[in-house]
């Protein structure tokens, strides 16, 4: 549709010139010949360069598992290389060769090397997906001899006001707003669960998927800000997921961690029992609003099936957990208070 809008959005004419001008399809088929022409042998060059690309990473890739490392990191630095200097690649070609680099470097202990790679590639590509990845691993190695600030007080921690609705509340709301789970009653024959989207909207998953970033982007941020030991900054961000009532374990368990760290034994005990509450009730909701389902499109005993069987319920391609046991979680927070008390 792209093509067709560039080669024919600018030739708009009325029936009366088509049909005073012999020339005019001439002309278009013409231009459109020529132009398919040329993106012709632009996708050959650039299938040319990226196969160039992908036999240097082969290479590599062999090198590596070998255990030949510094002929890995020689040959994903070849592809690295490549992928700059060329017009018609981007990160998105080579970001593999990146990672692996940083994998090695990180495995064979060469931080000399690591971390002036990490600057440049954050400085390089600011706007890339997994940057935030990049700037934990170079906070954590540039703050691995900081001491933890033993200045730093419970009071220190300014109280986290959730949004009213939260944003947890609001992405519950959507959620509910989407057709319901039901135990693919009218699952086509031949068609796997994981393609069975129940005709929802791709749209939806699209705005589902908007609401979530906005929380794992926070959560990264107060990753960042703990491998910096800027400890205050972290904790604000993960009591400021919680406020907002959005369900991931992340924040809790960074708290606890956090905690442990700065030996507030009190707000360790405080931060594991609310985990503790938070993800049974979860584990209550899910499993009453499950049976629910179940009762109604006649699959109880199959939803009781994997419920005594401590296994978790997706739905819509696995965009949603319905069901999480939360056993193993549970069972660690209840371990590391009966230590604490």
């Amino acid at each position: 549709m792209g093509l067709f809008k560039l080669l024919f959005g600018s030739n708009k004419t009325n029936s009366n010139k088509r049909n005073n001008s012999t020339n005019v399809l001439p002309k278009n088929y013409a231009e459109l010949l020529r132009k398919t022409e040329e993106l012709q042998k632009e996708n050959q060059k650039w299938e040319f360069e990226f196969n160039k690309l992908t036999a240097l990473r082969q290479k590599a890739t062999e090198f590596e598992k070998k255990g030949q490392n510094n002929d890995a990191i020689e040959f994903y630095h070849k592809s690295i290389e490549l992928g700059e200097s060329s017009s018609r690649l981007n990160i998105n070609n080579f970001s593999h060769d990146i990672e692996r680099v940083i994998i090695i470097y990180s495995k064979t202990k060469n931080y000399e090397l690591l971390i002036p790679f990490l600057l440049r590639v954050i400085e390089t590509y600011p706007n890339f997906s997994e940057i935030k990845k990049w700037q934990i691993r170079l906070a954590k190695l540039e703050n691995k001899n900081t001491k933890i600030d033993s200045a730093l007080s419970p009071i220190d921690i300014e109280p986290q006001n959730p949004s009213n609705p939260t944003l947890g509340k609001k992405l519950d709301d959507f959620r509910k707003e989407m057709p319901e789970f039901n135990f693919y009653y009218n699952l086509p024959e031949g068609i796997e669960t994981l393609q069975y989207q129940n005709n929802v909207n791709f749209s939806l998953f699209k705005e589902h998927r908007e609401l979530k970033n906005l929380f794992s982007a926070m959560n990264e941020n107060g990753k960042l800000y703990e491998k910096k030991n800027e400890l205050k900054k972290a904790i604000q961000i993960y009591e400021k997921i919680i406020a907002e009532e959005f369900i991931m374990s992340d924040p809790h368990e960074r708290l606890i961690i956090i905690y442990s760290k700065l030996k507030w034994k009190e707000k360790e005990i405080m931060a594991i029992k609310r985990a503790i509450s938070t993800f049974q009730n979860l584990k209550d909701t899910q499993k009453k609003y499950v049976l629910s389902l179940a009762n109604k499109y006649d699959m109880t005993e199959k939803a009781l099936e994997y419920i005594n069987s401590d296994k978790k319920i997706f739905y819509y391609g696995g965009a949603f957990e319905i069901y999480n046991p939360q056993k193993a979680r549970i069972e660690k927070w209840n371990k590391r208070l009966k230590k604490l008390e």
